[in-house]
């Protein structure tokens, strides 16, 4: 089904597992959970249930900021990249499965979503870190790109088959009596996705640059401290990571609180999926494109039209209501532009950064500041949809955008 031209055994394998567990983010993360925890938690009141879940997003985030360091740090060693990917990959699994259990509480609900969504967090910090080696650096921007591309191909294919059952339902084709079924179905069509998909990464992909002389706890927390004791030597490394921090924050925020903002937009579950459909179309051939500007322009101006591009889905958002929701399409246009480029090329520039043999930990690292980049505006959000409108509280986000940009203009170049 994915031949991938111009990709060798390795980098095939890799990529695949970015159409794989695409599935899971677009089916369950961005789509049916929101709406499968409204329908959970419907005794509370609207305001509360939108500020508990973005909470949830937040704390989930800092887990994983935290875990993020030590799991870099241990895969450093020999083996055990692929030992921690293959542990949190099933826990992963195991915790979506167990979202579909019957009659489940809405904190029993959210207690298996945290479950499955740190799992899963975890395993794309070591996904990440694979990059160096299937790879050449020279091919780093265009391999990373091709992964972000063909995964919302990849989680296009799936949403479209899982969501037919619940599409019925909406529309009044089927029973209502039938949605929570639909939404199990789609659930189970995300997890054989995938599994699947996956198979050739677990069977082909073999950690190359790794360091010898044990694999301790302490050992690895020896490593962890000593980054940041010579974090003078990497400054440059350092300020992109901040600046990231701040730019992804947004890019993580919309991913996981779309359908949330859009309800609480008073948009339409319809208008919400169609939306979701035009990010995904438009995201593929965008993400590849901003692959070949980065040949041209470098990855640094490349990651700015990412910025941009986010800045005006903001401003869009904060002319949306109940008679403008036409316009959550404009957003959906401009975000599906820039979502899989800006984060395809910000994991590439700054693979292009790293000393090869601290490669792993400095991967963990990046997935501390690319988790934490799904607090804070969480967080904000939160406190906001509480006092003000949700227009309103969507340009908080303009916030963590600009501090990133400034930060990336004292980033001097990859290397």
């Amino acid at each position: 089904m994915f031949k991938l031209k111009n990709l060798n055994k390795l980098e095939r394998s890799w990529v695949l597992y970015d159409v794989a567990n695409s599935a899971y983010i677009l089916t369950v993360i961005t789509v049916l959970f929101p709406i499968y925890y409204d329908i959970v938690g419907g005794a509370l009141p609207q305001e509360e249930r939108s500020s508990l879940f973005m909470v949830i997003t937040a704390i989930i985030a800092l887990i994983i900021a935290l875990l993020s360091p030590l799991i870099g740090a241990l895969s450093n060693y020999r083996g055990n990249k692929k030992k921690f990917f293959v542990i949190f990959f099933a826990v992963a699994i195991l915790g979506t499965v167990a979202l579909i259990v019957p009659n489940l509480s809405y904190v029993a609900l959210l207690a298996f979503f945290v479950i499955s969504s740190i799992a899963y967090g975890l395993t794309n910090v070591v996904y990440d870190a694979f990059l160096i080696d299937v790879t050449t650096e020279e091919r780093m921007d265009y391999v990373s790109s091709q992964g972000y591309a063909w995964g919302y191909i990849g989680s296009m294919i799936p949403f479209i088959i899982a969501i037919i059952p619940y599409a019925l339902v909406t529309f009044g084709i089927l029973n209502p009596d039938f949605e929570y079924l639909s939404i199990a179905f789609a659930f189970l069509v995300a997890i054989v996705w995938w599994l699947i998909f996956s198979i050739p990464f677990l069977k082909d992909v073999k950690q190359t640059y790794n360091e010898d002389g044990g694999n301790s706890l302490k050992n690895s927390l020896k490593e962890i401290f000593n980054t940041f004791k010579d974090i003078k030597k990497y400054k440059n490394i350092f300020i992109f990571m901040l600046a990231y921090l701040f730019y992804i924050d947004v890019v993580n925020t919309v991913i996981r609180l779309a359908v949330t903002i859009g309800t609480d937009l008073q948009v339409g579950v319809s208008t919400l999926l169609g939306v979701v459909m035009l990010v995904q179309v438009v995201a593929f051939p965008s993400a590849i494109y901003y692959g070949k500007l980065t040949k041209k322009y470098g990855g640094k101006k490349v990651i700015y039209i990412g910025i941009i591009t986010y800045a005006l889905a903001i401003f869009a958002t904060y002319f949306i209501n109940s008679e403008t929701t036409y316009l959550m399409f404009l957003v959906g246009l401009l975000v599906g532009t820039a979502q899989g480029g800006i984060q395809s090329i910000s994991r590439s520039f700054f693979a292009k950064m790293l000393p090869m043999k601290k490669a792993n930990e400095f991967f963990g690292f990046f997935s501390i500041f690319g988790r934490f980049a799904g607090i804070i505006s969480p967080f904000l959000l939160a406190a906001l949809t509480l006092s003000i409108s949700t227009n309103v509280a969507v340009l908080i986000l303009l916030l963590p955008l600009g501090i990133g940009a400034f930060l990336l203009s004292l980033v001097k170049s990859e290397k």
